[in-house]
């Protein structure tokens, strides 16, 4: 495994900030297991690392690890880096047709993000833009979550979130370039346009012991339509569960 494999690992795996309280700091594992949108893909399951800390300045918060321009009282505006969700990887896919095509690898995103935390949830709103030279486009999303405490020993999460990409973030992903059609006598190049994705989402928590933490969640998200004409997908969702134990310092 590659130093950019472990950074999209631990960037994309950091647990929701309403899942602990502030200040707190915590490292554990956990596997995740996907289940994407295209057609005869592989979706293994993962191993996850788990990373929360919130200092003065920085923060690893929802999968952003950041810097904090603002932190006061219900606000937070920061400066973050974070890795995409989106992967396609050939090897994984079995379609006779795509045999060729180039991988579409997760990208990094660097981003502004404001947060605003109340009684009622929290809400944020996020626009990033790739610095890795993957997709070359950008993106923005909007999102709530209600942290409910059930009891001393449990949390749950209830999230929504929308996400929006540009035409150049979502045909990367999710299109047919000229040069993979000219790979295939079955396939015709598609360009998707940009794209608008709503996810929903349940995390809980549960206080195992005095120092440790056990996560569970899942995530469905249901695709733009011009998405779901791509050839190379199947299906109009996709979906994510996730299961982890951390210890907090």
């Amino acid at each position: 495994m590659n130093m950019k494999h472990l950074l999209v690992l631990a960037l994309a795996s950091s647990l929701p900030a309403t899942a602990m309280a502030a200040g707190d700091t915590e490292i554990g594992v956990g596997v995740q297991v996907p289940s994407s949108a295209y057609r005869n893909y592989d979706d293994s399951a993962r191993a996850i690392p788990i990373i929360k800390f919130d200092t003065e300045w920085f923060y690893a918060d929802g999968g952003e690890v950041g810097f904090k321009a603002l932190d006061k009282g219900p606000h937070r505006i920061g400066i973050y880096l974070t890795m995409g969700e989106e992967e396609w990887d050939g090897s994984d896919n079995d379609q006779a047709e795509f045999d060729g095509f180039e991988d579409k690898d997760r990208a990094f995103h660097l981003g502004a993000s404001y947060r605003f935390k109340a009684k009622w949830g929290v809400v944020r709103a996020q626009y990033f833009t790739d610095i890795s030279d993957e997709h070359d486009g950008n993106g923005a999303a909007l999102s709530y979550a209600y942290p409910w405490k059930v009891s001393d020993k449990i949390v749950l999460i209830p999230s929504v979130r929308i996400k929006y990409m540009d035409e150049d973030y979502a045909n990367y992903y999710y299109g047919i370039s000229n040069r993979d059609a000219a790979t295939s006598a079955a396939v015709s190049a598609y360009d998707t346009g940009s794209a608008t994705n709503i996810s929903v989402g349940l995390m809980a928590g549960y206080h195992l012991a005095e120092h440790w933490n056990l996560y569970a969640g899942v995530t469905y998200t249901s695709l733009d339509d011009d998405l779901e004409e791509s050839p190379l997908l199947d299906d109009d969702n996709e979906t994510s569960g996730m299961l982890g134990v951390a210890y907090k310092f």
